[in-house]
């Protein structure tokens, strides 16, 4: 056992240990699972300064909702943290523009006369496109998008898992990304 820290290997003891505000038993976690999140954000990110702050806010969060979040699986648990944070932190970054993003862009650009008539085409070839994704597709992201709903809360309203939610949110996104693009190529220039 390591100065300051619990001899107890068993997570969800950690955890209930942690509810209470025990922060031996946090430091315990902490300890036991730095090395994987760091690791994690690190092949993410390839970037050890920003992997080291993927993984300090990670723990910061599990500290914070320690009484509220509910982990069955404490790798997985932070696996998921990670791969999040690591996406806030990318656009933060702007390494990526998120769609909503683009079309406000592509508004607060464009205040001429010929630009609004140009920016209406986009729209129109933008809902084409929305409309041709397949159904469960289209309707996630529509909720996601239009609505402002979070994958969580559109997983609920649909019955499916977060997960899958995930994964028709990111194929769709993949899809109007590389449509989007050309038709604001074929618009605009």
């Amino acid at each position: 056992m390591k100065s300051g820290l619990l001899n107890i290997d068993d997570d969800k003891m950690l955890l209930q240990l942690m509810r209470d505000d025990c922060r031996t038993a946090f430091d315990t976690l902490y300890q036991k699972y730095w090395k994987l999140v760091l690791n994690t954000g690190y092949k993410r990110l390839k970037d050890l300064s920003k992997a080291e702050d993927v993984a300090q806010d990670v723990f910061t969060q599990l500290w914070l909702r320690r009484k509220d979040v509910v982990v069955k699986n404490v790798s997985a648990y932070l696996f998921t943290a990670v791969r999040n944070c690591t996406f806030t932190l990318l656009a933060k970054e702007n390494r990526y523009i998120p769609i909503n993003d683009l079309l406000l862009e592509l508004k607060a650009d464009r205040a001429s006369a010929d630009a609004q008539i140009l920016l209406k085409e986009f729209m129109k070839a933008y809902e084409a496109m929305v409309d041709a994704l397949p159904n469960q597709q289209k309707t996630i992201f529509k909720m996601r998008y239009h609505q402002e709903l979070t994958t969580d809360e559109i997983a609920v309203q649909l019955q499916l898992s977060p997960k899958t939610v995930r994964n028709h949110l990111g194929r769709a996104i993949t899809t109007l990304r590389a449509s989007l693009m050309m038709a604001y190529i074929l618009v605009f220039f």
